[in-house]
This record gives structure tokens, sequence and C-alpha cells, in this order.
């Protein structure tokens, strides 16, 4: 069958006319992945990575949450070279790909998607308090963690961006703040190694391993000398405090700590006392030493 040059165009421009349209055709927006999370895969996913984190817990079904998305979609886009914005939604699993992405997409978000799925009302319970002791499953919530992933900010309800906005500019400037440090290079002395090592792991760590969880200190180190000390002290100590601030109010940081582990005193060996059985014989105060490379 031949076909006339006539009808090769007329081929062409119904071609040509039906592609054009096709490429006009909105495409439906399916939004950003979705990604389960359980009660198990929570906790690690709410650990920052060395920089601070925002965490905002929320629902399609919740109008607070849907009222404060937009903000959050706002700060995500201004501090997100310094800071983790994630977002974990309580809707039912079956909108996992259906309503939540479909939300977010219209939301223009870029921030990662996650929705809890806990095996039963005790596992559920159990996710929340991994999050906060306060918190009851009750939406919205917004955490903010410090680099350490201390939480310094928490929300049960909607926030007050001019709010929020600040508790994210002080984690960024704690993160930039620099390190203070108390060494301390202690003797022992002779035939009392005994009762200096079970004072400093029974008082001094336990202390510091308080006092690193009310984030009173950045961390703390002990470390016994080694032979290169050629005798000259036994033991190094060493207390990082984040910022200037820290540093400065570290006595008082440290009372209640004291008052509560130890209200009747250090715990010691034989009832010797620190000035029997120790001599500090250097004591460093002040910003870090930077290390060289």
């Amino acid at each position: 069958m031949r076909i006339t040059r006539s009808l090769l165009f007329l081929a062409i421009f119904v071609f040509a006319s039906t592609a054009f349209g096709q490429g006009n055709v909105p495409v439906k927006r399916v939004g950003p992945k979705v990604l389960k999370v359980s009660s198990d895969g929570l906790k690690r996913i709410i650990r920052p990575l060395n920089r601070p984190m925002v965490i905002n817990f929320w629902a399609t079904w919740c109008d607070p949450c849907r009222d404060e998305f937009p903000e959050l979609v706002k700060l995500h886009q201004k501090y997100r070279a310094k800071v983790d914005f994630i977002t974990i939604s309580l809707d039912d699993l079956a909108e996992i790909d259906r309503d939540v992405p479909k939300f977010l997409a219209e939301m223009h978000s870029e921030m990662p998607a996650y929705l809890l799925k806990a095996v039963d009302e005790n596992d559920e319970n159990a996710a929340y308090r991994t999050v906060s002791d306060k918190w009851a499953g009750n939406l919205p919530l917004t955490l903010v963690k410090d680099d350490r992933g201390f939480t310094t900010y928490e929300r049960n309800g909607r926030f007050r961006t001019e709010t929020l906005e600040a508790e994210i500019n002080k984690v960024i400037a704690l993160a930039d703040a620099p390190i203070y440090t108390v060494v301390e290079f202690v003797k022992f002395k002779e035939g009392l190694a005994k009762q200096a090592e079970y004072f400093y792991e029974n008082n001094w760590r336990l202390y510091r391993e308080e006092a690193k969880k009310r984030n009173v200190i950045a961390s703390f180190d002990m470390m016994k000398a080694g032979p290169e000390a050629g005798g000259t002290f036994d033991l190094i100590l060493v207390t990082r405090y984040r910022g200037k601030e820290q540093f400065d109010n570290s006595e008082k940081g440290f009372e209640p700590i004291l008052k509560e582990l130890r209200p009747n005193g250090p715990a010691l060996l034989d009832g010797i006392k620190p000035k029997a059985f120790r001599e500090t014989v250097f004591v460093y105060r002040g910003r870090e030493i930077p290390s060289v490379k």
C-alpha cells in the first residue's frame, strides 16, 4: 500500500500534537519517600551524628501539626547546613505511601521522613519513653538536641517559631563553642596507691559521669601514667567544658551532684583522706590546647 505525501504529513502532525498534549498533562506528585521505623530503630535515628538535630513528631490528622509544618520547612531550609532535621509521623501504616508523602509533597519538605510503627501498645509506650520521659504520644512534639545528644528544648504542642529558632541558634553556638579543660597531674604517696585509686574510681569518676549526663561538663578522661612519666606523676585527670559559661559555672554545677551522690562525704578506703594519699603535681585550667598534626 502506497502512502501519499499528504497522508504522511497528516500522520506526523497527529503524532506531534498527541505528544505535545501528553507533555502538558500534570504529573501527579507522590512526595518524598517515607521510611517505616520500629521502636528499636527510633533510638538510632534520633541520635545526633556530631551535629545538632531538630526532631518533629506529627500526623496528617493532627491540625496543629499541619499548621506548624510550613514554619518547620522554612527553618530547615535556613539551618540545614548546620542542623539535621527529621520528621516522624504517627499515622497508620496504611498512609506511608498515601497521605503522608502527599502532605510532605504539598509542603515541599525535603527533611528525612519516617513513620513509626510499633508492634503493640507496650512497644508503642516504650518508643515514647525513648523520646522523652514526659511524652505520652500526644502531638505535635518538637525536640532540639545538641551535637552530643542532650535534649535542650522540648515542646509538646504547637511551637512558636521565634522560640524554636532561638533554641536552634543556641545549639549551633554551643557546637561552635571552644573547649575549656582542667588537667591535673596527680602523684600517689608511697604505699597508698590502692587508697588513691579507690578514691578516684568511686568519687571523681562517679561525679563526672553524672555531670556529663546533666550537661554540666562536655567529657572527661582518667589516665594512668606510663613509664615515660618517670614516676613524676601517677594519674592524669582531664575534665572538658563546652564554652566559657559552662567552664566558669563548673563549681556551681557540681554542687548538687556531690550532695546527691555523696551526701556524707566521699567514699574512702580504710578511712584515709585525700591529703594523706595524693599530691597534685601540676594543674592546667583554660582553653584546650589544640593538638599538633
